[in-house]
């Protein structure tokens, strides 16, 4: 498992966009573990034309907090 720590695209707003309020990226947010093998589009309005993937202990300047419940 990964470990994510805050700043990390894991815990971002824009991290998992398509899949915004699934399970498995509840659980990511939630716990800040992460299988290895998890990478998820970027959401970022400068990075979605790109169509960006990254993992849950990636990072960038546009960092924003995702609201857990």
């Amino acid at each position: 498992m990964l470990t994510i720590q805050d700043g990390q695209c894991g815990t971002c707003a824009h991290f998992g966009a398509d899949d915004a309020g699934s399970e498995k990226l509840i659980q990511i947010r939630i716990t800040h573990q992460a299988p290895p093998d998890v990478v998820e589009p970027c959401g970022h309005p400068e990075n979605a034309p790109r169509d960006l993937k990254v993992s849950p202990v990636s990072t960038c300047a546009g960092y924003t907090p995702a609201n857990v419940a």
